[in-house]
């Protein structure tokens, strides 16, 4: 039986980043701009500049335990997989602030298109919670990758 080389065995995990990043984007995609789970078949143009805001009204004064969750959790969460994801399929993104950089204008471009198809709230509160994911995932990858290519 042929063992793998090390460049293969990177290769494929490449390759397979990159399908899973493809269907990651999809699926975020979907989820900002066009699931009606949260009620995007409705116009809802506005705009949050505000840092914490947002954040705080929820926390503060919460309409549900749920909704709290699904903004606040759900924005972090949301972004995970592009942080740990973005390294894994380029070797520039393996720098934290490329990283990073790619993460905010992915999330500026959704809350752009949010405003100009009215389909959801902009707010500077989801720049922040979004780029936080990215961050965890960054730093998720970082520790997976120093106890597998170590």
């Amino acid at each position: 039986m042929k063992l793998l080389t090390n460049v293969q065995i990177q290769r494929s995990v490449r390759w397979c980043s990159i399908i899973f990043f493809i269907l990651y984007l999809s699926y975020l995609i979907y989820l900002t701009l066009l699931d009606h789970t949260y009620g995007r078949q409705l116009l809802n143009r506005s705009i949050n500049i505000i840092p914490f805001k947002t954040i705080l009204q929820y926390l503060i004064n919460p309409s549900s335990i749920r909704a709290t969750i699904i903004n606040i959790a759900g924005n972090i969460v949301a972004f995970i997989p592009m942080g740990f994801l973005l390294p894994m399929i380029s070797n520039k993104c393996k720098d934290f602030k490329v990283s990073i950089l790619i993460i905010i204008i992915a999330t500026m471009t959704i809350e752009i298109l949010q405003y100009i198809t009215g389909v959801g709230a902009s707010d500077i509160d989801d720049l922040l919670l979004n780029t936080l994911g990215g961050i965890l995932g960054y730093l998720i990858y970082k520790h997976v990758a120093s106890k597998l290519f170590a």
